[in-house]
């Protein structure tokens, strides 16, 4: 720290060596105009001033160039009218004359701390302002008590009408009772609030909502009116695209039935036409699945869910994999609670039939495709109080780059027509049925996707 001493006092200048011996920068003046002068080209961090006649003038002076110059003033306390006009200045400290040298260099000591943090404190300050100001979307501080932003940034000022802040707070009028008295209770939760797709302003906003202090609250708005208007067109192109492909697929299935039932094919046609039966099953699920999948991401599909036969939903997975379990020579041991299962058995679980069924079908499909030929998938069914746990078990191992984003969108490995899609869907179908999934993988023991679902 810089200091700059101006006395005649002689004890403070016996100090000096002490100071710099503690690594203070200490400079020395006697007259009014030479502290002046110093001042104005050191700007020291602090000044000691003691047994001048002048020191209110001088300091009042020095006060007009920086209004937060800090003062210790060393005093007779004796003669109170030589520093009771000092008792105006904000932000100065006192001490007597007769304190000794180590009392004297204690209080700078502490003085030091003060204005070290208080520098810290501005610098923050002017590093939060900066970043707060850069943010090309709107942020405000408010205030829940006042009703009155306390700060808004330049893109609040840009991006947001102009308003009567005395009567309304943005976003917060849009927002219903409810969830207002959630944010804004009288707990200091210190939580963050998200809220998604709010509607304000013409425009669709992502607000997050985060309490710094009591009553305060940061609040800041993201821009999302392009991304929902993509994502509502999106929507519309798989829905159309439903559509269309959904009604010639379904006649092809309608039509393999009448070749499997009513045509009286050859013995060696009748599997054909049932193979071509079930692919277009199939299609038309992984059609309906397309749709539901966008629903999934978005938040805005509520599982129509009942209780059903968990085998019936596995084992129609199954089928949809006979083509390439028959190409790879795998077979498929099915146990419950660890012994073999050789008929349907009742297991019932919770959630949307149609999506369950697309999840297994999704992840034996995975399994089948990284299982080694000649070698069998096992699937494990067993209940605890609240779920039905089934681990699905290849020889195969996840490869080790992409472990860690095995369930996001579009991750695939060695798979020439993969999507990447398979287990992503999956686990957003588990997650919505109230379930979830997880895997264990190691070149020995080979791969176990783990599923967990609700019972009812």
């Amino acid at each position: 720290m810089n200091i700059l001493i101006t006395s005649k006092n002689q004890t403070l200048h016996t100090i000096m060596p002490e100071l710099h011996k503690q690594g203070y920068i200490v400079s020395v003046t006697r007259g009014a105009k030479e502290t002046l002068f110093t001042y104005a080209s050191q700007h020291p961090d602090m000044i000691i001033f003691a047994g001048q006649d002048d020191i209110h003038d001088t300091f009042n002076k020095i006060r007009e160039v920086n209004p937060n110059a800090n003062a210790l003033f060393v005093i007779d306390t004796s003669k109170p009218e030589t520093f009771e006009s000092l008792l105006q200045f904000h932000n100065v400290s006192f001490i007597p004359a007769s304190s000794s040298k180590e009392e004297i260099i204690s209080v700078i000591n502490s003085l030091q701390e003060q204005i070290v943090l208080r520098k810290k404190n501005e610098d923050d300050s002017k590093l939060y302002e900066l970043i707060l100001q850069s943010l090309p979307f709107p942020a405000l501080l408010i205030c829940d008590k006042t009703n009155v932003p306390i700060l808004a940034n330049k893109a609040a000022h840009e991006q947001l009408p102009t308003f009567d802040y005395e009567s309304e707070l943005p976003f917060i009028s849009k927002l219903s009772e409810d969830v207002r008295s959630n944010i804004f209770s009288d707990i200091e939760a210190y939580r963050i609030h998200s809220l998604n797709s709010i509607n304000a302003y013409d425009r669709f906003w992502d607000l997050t909502i985060d309490q710094v202090a009591p009553s305060v609250f940061m609040l800041l708005a993201v821009d999302v009116t392009k991304q929902r208007q993509q994502m509502q067109l999106r929507e519309e192109m798989e829905r159309i695209t439903r559509h269309d492909l959904r009604s010639p697929t379904a006649t092809i299935v309608g039509m393999s039935r009448i070749l499997e039932t009513e045509a009286q094919l050859d013995e060696e046609y009748q599997p054909l036409a049932q193979i071509l039966r079930k692919t277009g099953e199939r299609m038309i699920r992984q059609i309906d699945t397309s749709l539901t999948l966008i629903r999934l991401e978005t938040g805005s599909l509520v599982a129509d869910a009942h209780p059903f036969n968990l085998y019936s939903a596995i084992n129609a997975g199954i089928g949809d994999l006979s083509q390439l379990v028959e190409e790879k020579n795998i077979e498929i041991v099915t146990l419950l609670e660890g012994e073999p299962l050789q008929d349907e058995c009742s297991i019932v679980c919770y959630g949307e039939a149609s999506l369950i069924i697309t999840m297994f079908s999704n992840l034996l499909k995975n399994a089948a495709e990284a299982a080694p030929e000649n070698t069998i998938i096992t699937i494990s069914m067993k209940e605890d109080s609240t779920s039905i746990i089934t681990e699905i078990h290849n020889l195969g191992e996840i490869p080790e780059s992409i472990r860690n984003n095995f369930f996001d969108r579009y991750t695939t490995f060695g798979k020439r027509n993969g999507t990447g899609l398979g287990t992503y869907s999956a686990r957003l179908i588990a997650r919505a049925s109230g379930g979830d999934i997880s895997f264990r993988t190691s070149s020995e023991k080979g791969t176990t996707l783990i599923t967990t679902i609700p019972k009812p």
